[in-house]
């Protein structure tokens, strides 16, 4: 049941980070252009990847082990999250969840 928690927590933070990211990726975008947004994306990337490096060395010394195929789902998971939004924001306008649009342009 630890792990369980464990794994749904990291997946929040996860999903929280890429929504977050992808929110100052819009923001760029429209202050700077997209090499702004390009240069931020690029930026985050490197934070999403280096986190992801950063957990896995953690979690194998830690107690409450979580699986490297768990972790790596989860970071997988948070990368389709951005896909999808972003394929939705930018392909299918009208299909982008509004709850989601006011957190982003809030």
């Amino acid at each position: 049941m630890k792990s369980f928690a464990i794994c749904f927590l990291l997946l929040t933070v996860v999903s929280c980070a890429t929504l977050f990211a992808m929110k100052y990726i819009l923001w760029a975008m429209f202050k700077w252009g997209g090499g702004g947004a390009i240069g931020l994306a690029l930026v985050f990337t490197g934070i999403y990847v280096g986190s992801f490096f950063a957990v896995t060395k953690k979690c194998t010394r830690h107690e409450q082990y979580v699986p490297h195929t768990v972790l790596k789902w989860i970071w997988v998971l948070g990368f389709v999250q951005l896909i999808v939004l972003g394929a939705f924001y930018h392909l299918l306008p009208q299909f982008f969840p509004a709850i989601i649009a006011d957190f982003f342009f809030a």
